[in-house]
């Protein structure tokens, strides 16, 4: 049996910087609805890597961690319009095994490798000090449940090339902010989310959001109160189910009164495909990359299954 193209859709990611985690940054949303009573499940693996040293005049922070997240979701589709997700991640912020690699791939690419030489191998610590004063210091590896997100979609547009739906999400603090798992506040985001076709083989996609953040319990003296967020990238199905995509996502800072790169604007690329079963699975895979030199993880694997 011949498999179907795979769906022009976007890599399950979004900026995996740990201090960001727990905040209300919306994951790609769908744009094409499905229809009423239908299920959707999912399973997206995020694995990656920071190593950076930064400091601006009162400032100083260090990031030399390994971040891997498990994100499942859940959607039922109320009717032909509107559709209901529930997001569940689970995240581990500690040191890992990713350096060596990371430093070959690095080499073998000519990538800027920033302070990474400079640290020591597959170690943990977290550590930002402001005006002489410690605010956060991470030195144990931390894991658990994160913050519970509910979806509502609504199709406002359906034609044969063309799909573009609205978004409501409310972020819940289930996770913790010592564990880096949560912010300890509620958010709330409005997104857009769209896909044209260019006939049999291209497919262009795109998302934009706008997230308000609740008073959280992390550096709760510098955080903003609206992150705008989004994304764009392209698809071309290349054989059968096998299609190559790449997607650029963009996020404005979330906290404030700061030099710092890595508590800034940030610009991602992922490259990578998606290979989708006559059965209906789908696997997504890339690699994201900070092209905004540190403002965001060095290296991100993306891995994704859904139906």
């Amino acid at each position: 049996m011949t498999s179907p193209p795979a769906s022009a859709d976007p890599f399950p990611t979004r900026d995996q910087n740990p201090l960001l985690a727990g905040f209300g940054i919306p994951h790609p949303l769908p744009s094409r609805l499905e229809s009423a009573d239908t299920w959707t499940m999912a399973a997206d693996f995020n694995w990656g890597s920071s190593a950076l040293l930064q400091q601006a005049d009162d400032e100083d922070l260090l990031v030399d961690a390994e971040t891997r997240e498990l994100r499942l979701t859940l959607g039922r589709a109320l009717s032909d319009r509107w559709t209901v997700q529930l997001q569940l991640p689970y995240r581990y912020t500690g040191a890992g095994s990713l350096d060596s690699f990371i430093d070959s791939w690095h080499d073998f690419f000519g990538l800027p490798e920033g302070e990474r030489p400079n640290l020591p191998r597959d170690q943990f610590r977290i550590a930002y000090e402001r005006d002489g004063v410690a605010l956060l210091d991470f030195g144990s590896s931390v894991a658990g449940l994160g913050d519970l997100s509910a979806n509502i979609g609504y199709q406002w547009l359906a034609t044969a090339d063309t799909h573009v739906a609205a978004w409501a999400s409310l972020k819940l603090p289930t996770g913790d902010a010592d564990d880096l798992t949560g912010s300890g506040a509620m958010d709330a985001t409005l997104a857009l989310a769209a896909e044209r076709r260019f006939g049999e083989r291209w497919s262009a996609f795109g998302q934009l959001a706008a997230t308000y953040l609740g008073e959280g319990d992390l550096l709760p003296q510098l955080q903003r109160s609206v992150v705008w967020s989004g994304l764009a990238g392209i698809d071309v199905n290349v054989w059968r189910g096998l299609a190559l995509k790449l997607q650029f996502d963009a996020h404005t800072a979330a906290f404030d009164d700061t030099g710092l790169d890595y508590l800034g604007d940030a610009l991602i690329l992922t490259v990578g495909g998606a290979w989708k079963f006559a059965s209906g699975w789908q696997i997504d895979f890339g690699v994201s990359e900070d092209i905004a030199v540190e403002t965001s993880p060095d290296v991100v694997f993306v891995l994704g299954l859904r139906r």
